[in-house]
C-alpha cells in the first residue's frame, strides 16, 4: 500500500489527532502569554526625579498627606522637550539645587540668591506612580528618559527571535524530524520563559526573551506540520482556524492574571510556570510518519502507524508497505525540481503579485501587534481593554472562515483593510474613553479577520512549484512588521498620534492594493509557473480578462501563530496530487467540524 492509502485508515480526527491538537492549542495559548505578557511587564506609569529622597514632610503636619506633590512643585520644572505632555511636571529634569539648600515646603527655590534656574537630569534616580502597577520592568531597570527606548527595543528583538526561529525550526524539522524539534525547542522556550522572571537587568531580560521567542516559533514550526500531517484533510481548515482562536484565548489569561498580580515578576512567574503543562502531551506524541518514510525509515514508520491505530482503535492490514510503492514514491521525490525564491520575481505579473502580498503581510502583522501592544492608550481600564482586544478576535476569525466564501477573498481583504485603516485614523480624533475603544476594536476586528484571510489567499494565488516559497517570503514580511511595531509605537513620544497615522494610512493603502489582486474564490488555480504568471494578469501586461488554470486546489496548509504560517514543502508536494476544489469545500468542512 502507498502511504496516502494507509493514513486514512487511522481516522480523520481520532484520539491521537485530538492529543496533537491539544498540544498545539496549548502551544498557542502560552505563545500568546509569552508574546503579549510584556504589555503588562513593561507598562508605562508616571515617573519623576527623586529629589532629596531622604527628606519628608514629617515636620509639617499640613503637608504630610501630599508631600510628594509639594516636592514636585518645588523641585521639578514644567514639561519640556522629551517629557510627557500628559503630566504637569518634567519626567526627566529637576532644578539644580542651590548650595546650602535646606528643604522647607514654604520656601520656594527662587528665594535663594544663588539659585541659577538651571534644569539638570535626575541625580538620584526616579520615583514612580505605583497606584496601578506596583512594579514593572521599567521601574526595576530604570528604563525612562535616556533609556526609554529600551522596552520597545526589547520587544522588537523578541520579534526578531520569531524570524530566526522560523528559519531554524523549519529547516531542523526537515533535517532531524518534527518530534525532536518540538521537544528541543519547546524545552528551550519554557526554560527561558521561566528564567526571564529572574532577570537582573534589561540586557538579561532581552536575551532570555529573544531565546524564548526562538524556542516558541521553532517548536511551533515542527508541531504545526506534525499536526497537519496526521489530521484528516476534512479537518485541516477547522484545525487551522481553531488554533487561531486559542491564541486569542491567551489574552483572557493574561488580563485576568494581571488584574490580581500587579508586580511584573509575580505575573511573569505565574504565566511562565503554568506553561509546564505543555510537557505532558510530549510524552505521547509520535514522530511524523511522512517524515520517517521520506527518510527511508520504513520500519519505524510502521511502528508509529500501528501505535496511532491502537490509540484510535482502528484495525490495520497485516502488511502495510510494499517495496514497489516505496521505491516509486522515493523516485518521484528525487525527480522533483526544488522551488526557488527567484521564480517569484522573474516575471512581471508574478513579481507584482508577490510584492503586493508581502505588503499585506507586513501591514497586517505591523498593525495587529501594534494594536495589541497599545491597549493601555485607549483611556479605559488597561485590563479590560486588553481583555476586549482579545475577545474581539474570536468573532473575527469565525467571520473570516465563512466570509471568504460568501463574498470572496479580494473583496473581504480590501474592504476590511479599508475599514480597519479608517478606524485607526478615527481614534486620533476621538477623546479617550468608551467610544475610542469601540472604534479601535472595530479596527482590531478587521485586522484580525484580514490576517486570517491572507493565509488562505496567499496559498491560492501562488502556483504549485512556488506555493511554499511564496508563503515563506510573505511570512518574512510579516516578521519585519512585527519587529517594527514596537519601534513605531515609540514614535508617539516624539509626535503625538504618529503611530496611528502610520497604521491607518498603511492599512488603507493595503486595502486599495487588494483590488489589484485576482479573485481566487471558485477559480481553478495555477499549477505551473507559466499559469501563475498568466493568472490574474492585467491587460496592461498583455493578459486576458479571466485567466485561470486547469488545476484545482484543496486544503489550506497554513496556521496563525497568534500568528504564524507554516508550509512544509515535502508535505505540500505529497498532497498536491490529491487536491480538490478548495473554494467549494471550505465552508462545508468547517461546518462539519463544528458539530464534532
Amino acid at each position: 500500500m502507498k502511504l496516502d492509502d494507509i493514513l486514512p485508515l487511522l481516522g480523520n480526527f481520532g484520539r491521537y489527532q485530538l492529543l496533537v491538537f491539544t498540544l498545539a492549542a496549548l502551544h498557542n495559548i502560552f505563545g500568546c502569554l509569552t508574546t503579549l505578557g510584556n504589555v503588562f511587564y513593561a507598562a508605562e506609569t508616571d515617573h519623576w526625579c527623586n529629589v532629596l529622597p531622604n527628606e519628608n514632610c514629617s515636620n509639617w503636619a499640613e503637608f504630610q498627606d501630599n508631600c510628594t506633590d509639594v516636592k514636585k512643585s518645588i523641585f521639578l520644572p514644567s514639561p519640556g522637550n522629551g517629557s510627557d505632555i500628559n503630566y504637569p511636571y518634567s519626567n526627566c529634569k529637576q532644578w539644580e539645587l542651590p548650595d546650602g539648600y535646606v528643604f522647607d515646603p514654604y520656601v520656594p527655590l527662587g528665594n535663594y540668591n544663588n539659585f541659577t534656574n538651571v534644569e539638570v537630569p535626575c541625580k538620584d534616580g526616579w520615583e514612580y506612580d505605583t497606584s496601578q502597577y506596583k512594579t514593572t520592568t521599567i521601574m526595576n531597570f530604570g528604563l525612562v528618559c535616556d533609556d526609554a527606548y529600551l522596552p520597545s527595543l526589547a520587544q522588537s528583538l523578541y520579534f526578531g527571535g520569531f524570524l530566526v526561529g522560523s528559519f531554524i525550526g523549519g529547516s531542523f524539522s526537515d533535517w532531524f524530524g518534527r518530534k525532536k524539534v518540538v521537544i528541543c525547542f519547546q524545552l528551550l522556550w519554557l526554560a527561558t520563559f521561566i528564567t526571564t522572571t529572574f532577570s537582573v537587568n534589561i540586557y538579561m531580560y532581552i536575551a532570555f526573551r529573544v531565546m524564548s521567542a526562538l524556542g516558541y516559533l521553532g517548536s511551533y514550526m515542527g508541531l504545526y506540520v506534525l499536526a497537519l500531517e496526521v489530521v484528516g484533510k476534512s479537518y485541516r481548515t477547522a484545525v487551522t482556524m481553531a488554533l487561531s482562536i486559542f491564541f486569542a484565548i491567551g489574552y483572557f489569561f493574561i488580563a485576568t492574571a494581571a488584574m490580581f498580580l500587579r508586580q511584573w515578576r509575580s505575573l511573569s512567574m505565574a504565566l511562565s510556570i503554568s506553561s509546564v503543562v505543555m510537557m505532558i502531551p510530549l510524552f505521547f506524541i509520535q514522530e511524523s510518519v511522512r517524515w520517517l518514510v521520506s527518510k527511508g525509515r520504513i520500519e519505524e514508520a510502521e511502528q508509529v502507524i500501528r501505535k496511532i491505530a491502537k490509540m484510535n482503535k482502528k484495525t490495520l492490514p497485516d502488511v502495510l508497505f510494499e517495496y514497489e510503492d516505496i521505491q516509486a514514491e522515493t523516485e518521484s521525490k528525487e525527480s522533483a525540481i526544488p522551488p526557488s525564491v527567484i521564480d517569484l520575481y522573474k516575471t512581471p505579473n508574478m513579481a507584482v503579485k508577490t510584492l503586493n502580498m508581502q505588503w499585506h503581510w507586513y501591514v497586517n502583522s505591523l498593525v495587529y501587534y501594534g494594536l495589541s501592544q497599545s491597549t493601555n492608550d485607549l483611556g479605559i481600564d488597561d485590563y479590560w481593554a486588553f481583555f476586549v482586544s482579545g475577545a474581539v478576535e474570536i468573532p473575527a476569525y469565525i467571520y473570516a472562515t465563512f466570509g471568504v466564501e460568501w463574498f470572496g477573498r479580494r473583496r473581504n481583504l480590501g474592504i476590511l483593510e479599508l475599514i480597519g485603516g479608517v478606524a485607526c485614523l478615527a481614534t486620533i480624533f476621538i477623546p479617550k474613553g468608551i467610544w475610542r475603544i469601540v472604534v479601535a476594536m472595530i479596527g482590531k476586528f478587521c485586522i484580525s479577520a484580514t490576517y486570517a484571510i491572507i493565509y488562505v489567499y496567499t496559498v491560492e494565488i501562488f502556483p504549485t512549484p512556488v506555493r511554499a516559497v511564496g508563503l515563506g517570503v510573505s511570512s518574512v514580511a510579516a516578521r519585519v512588521g512585527g519587529i517594527l511595531s514596537p519601534i513605531i509605537l515609540l514614535l508617539d513620544k516624539t509626535v503625538a498620534n504618529l503611530p496611528m497615522w502610520l497604521f491607518g494610512t498603511s492599512t488603507i493603502l493595503a486595502g486599495i492594493l487588494a483590488f489589484f489582486l485576482p479573485e481566487t474564490r471558485g477559480k481553478k488555480l495555477p499549477q505551473t509557473l507559466e499559469e501563475g504568471e498568466a493568472f490574474g494578469k492585467c491587460r496592461c501586461m498583455g493578459g486576458q480578462a479571466n485567466d485561470e488554470s486547469s488545476v484545482e486546489l484543496d486544503g489550506m496548509d497554513t496556521a496563525k501563530e497568534g500568528v504564524f504560517a507554516i508550509s512544509n514543502a515535502a508535505f505540500d508536494h505529497t498532497e498536491e496530487k490529491e487536491y480538490r476544489d478548495f473554494s467549494q469545500q471550505f465552508t462545508r468542512k468547517v461546518r462539519e467540524s463544528s458539530h464534532m
